[in-house]
């Protein structure tokens, strides 16, 4: 799974299943992402072990947006378990270049929206289309 926000940020790879296909199912998310702002993850770390506690950011947002943005996580979460290296994902901020042109190329108003192998759009929380979709996806891949 990789995060763009104008550049790409690698996310670890999935250590889900594998079938060993020698194609992937590309997924390119285009989702608004809240800001968090804090330490990297190194000071983090030691500050946590000093006892000194940071916060991410988060708190700052009103509920609701915070509440979205865990779900739209677990939703990432899940599908990377669920397809493992069957499938890729990619995730774009419409306010970085790279996601305003995917917005614009794909005509995207809704957020999220799925976009499987840059052909079949998958607009907002419609989960089951979009399992359904890389299913068959993924079982037609050699």
């Amino acid at each position: 799974m990789k995060l763009h926000r104008g550049s790409a940020h690698p996310v670890p790879a999935p250590s889900g299943k594998d079938k060993g296909s020698s194609m992937t199912v590309r997924v390119d998310v285009i989702y608004p992402l809240l800001e968090e702002w804090g330490f990297c993850s190194s000071c983090t770390t030691v500050l946590e072990q000093a006892g000194i506690a940071g916060t991410s950011g988060l708190e700052e947002y009103p509920p609701e947006w915070v509440e979205e943005y865990r779900r739209f996580s677990q939703l990432l979460l899940t599908l990377s378990q669920r397809f493992g290296r069957d499938v890729q994902i990619h995730v774009f901020d419409p306010r970085s270049l790279q996601g305003l042109w995917k917005s614009l190329r794909f005509r995207v108003r809704t957020y999220p929206t799925f976009i499987v192998n840059g052909r079949i759009k998958v607009v907002g929380w419609d989960v089951d289309r979009l399992y359904h979709i890389l299913e068959g996806a993924t079982n037609s891949a050699p």
